[in-house]
């Protein structure tokens, strides 16, 4: 499984959970955010650095660091 920072920038992904690896906290906030499994997600932009991210959820717009985006699993939209 791919974790979001894998997936390359402007393509889709379909989100297959959260790592086990996570605090709860960090889960909770992220389900809280709308990261749940079957939703569509896009890389919008990444930093030079790749310490923050721009990504497209669920018609919005939101900024995560990557030490967050790591934790997000993703498929690629042609895996079933």
């Amino acid at each position: 499984m791919k974790n979001l920072l894998e997936i390359k920038l402007g393509t889709y992904a379909y989100i297959d959970g959260i790592s086990n690896l996570a605090s709860t906290k960090i889960k909770r906030r992220l389900l809280d955010l709308g990261f749940t499994k079957g939703q569509k997600v896009r890389c919008v932009h990444k930093s030079m650095l790749g310490k923050d991210f721009l990504l497209e959820l669920r018609h919005f717009t939101l900024s995560l660091r990557g030490e967050i985006v790591k934790y997000i699993l993703v498929k690629s939209v042609g895996e079933k």
